[in-house]
């Protein structure tokens, strides 16, 4: 698999399950390491890959803040002043001096989103979109994630959401078993997702 990603773009990564979509974005978060080849990275990454993934059960809502802030490079100073805007964005009120363990599903989803997305990133790495809550927390995470990828110097996004992948996108990467099969611009990435060529690839 060899590529190039520049600055400013907006790249999808699109192809079935199993195609490398997710490994692909785990390389470039440094999550995995390439058994061959050479990986060079110009600037620090964020990866929204797994939302609840590397929050501490034991601990409140607000240690957890502080936990995945220093994960993410961020002073204590920086998590202090970021600490209004994810409480509010996250809406747990009280709770936040609980374990997380007795959070639900989607008050653990929201305060891991809160945090991840209280980072300005210089690449964002996405595995699919926030589709997880109810209507109103998809409504706003959509907003503010969207703020995010805008703030982003490079966006790298795997989905299976053709849509979202053509709004959001500039340039799309096929993969199939591993590799890159095509590589181009988005609406023509997609465009041969869905053709003969790609079936017969």
């Amino acid at each position: 698999m060899s590529f190039d990603f520049h600055e400013g773009e907006r790249i999808g990564l699109i192809g079935e399950n199993g195609s490398g979509k997710t490994t692909l974005l785990r390389l470039l978060a440094g999550v995995l390491q390439p058994s061959s080849g050479h990986l060079e990275i110009d600037g620090t990454t964020q990866a929204l890959l797994n939302m609840s993934m590397g929050l501490e059960q034991r601990a409140t809502g607000l240690e957890n803040v502080y936990l995945l802030g220093y994960c993410a490079g961020l002073t204590t100073e920086q998590i202090d002043e970021s600490i209004p805007g994810i409480l509010e964005f996250a809406d747990l009120h009280n709770a936040v001096h609980d374990p997380v363990r007795t959070y639900s599903a989607g008050m653990q989803l929201r305060l891991a989103f809160a945090v991840a997305t209280s980072v300005k990133p210089e690449i964002l790495l996405l595995d699919e979109w926030i589709s997880a809550g109810d209507r109103f927390f998809i409504e706003r995470s959509r907003e503010r994630l969207m703020g995010h990828i805008d703030a982003s110097r490079m966006l790298v996004f795997a989905s299976h959401n053709a849509s979202v992948l053509g709004e959001v996108c500039t340039r799309g990467l096929v993969l199939k078993r591993g590799k890159v099969i095509y590589d181009g611009p988005i609406d023509e990435a997609l465009e041969f997702y869905g053709s003969d060529g790609y079936q017969e690839s």
